[in-house]
């Protein structure tokens, strides 16, 4: 008798690399896995969030509102993702109609990265920051 057994491999499995730096989290396979690490909130009406791919080591930012932004009516929604051992940073801007944005992704591997977010409900600017991971 003779037993066969066939062994996966998952030809997902993926590292960190410089590469994915400057990418669209979205557009790779670096946000099947992403969870937020640290969040902050902004305001009443929004929060600023660090996400991070384990699979990547890759971390950026995402601001959500509880409503479609209005430039005209509530001026600005930001995100920015911070790499602390450099400074390279990205952001993205609520656009009308939006109440989501996230930032390009950045290589994490061996630093910390934060998430700083802007909001704008109409009557007053906040801001807030994630811990760093």
């Amino acid at each position: 008798m003779f037993v066969i057994t066939f062994f996966g491999f998952n030809s997902h499995t993926y590292a960190w690399s410089e590469s994915w730096t400057g990418t669209w989290p979205d557009q790779t396979p670096c946000a099947n896995d992403a969870r937020t690490v640290h969040s902050a909130r902004i305001d009443a009406d929004s929060v600023i969030e660090l996400r991070y791919s384990p699979s990547c080591e890759t971390t950026w930012a995402r601001i959500t509102a509880n409503y479609p932004h209005e430039p005209s009516v509530r001026g600005l929604g930001k995100a920015r993702i911070v790499r602390n051992s450099d400074g390279r940073s990205y952001e993205c801007e609520l656009r009308g109609g939006q109440s989501v944005c996230w930032t390009l992704q950045e290589n994490d591997h061996n630093v910390t990265s934060y998430a700083w977010g802007l909001h704008d409900d109409g009557s007053y600017f906040s801001e807030a920051r994630t811990a760093s991971y």
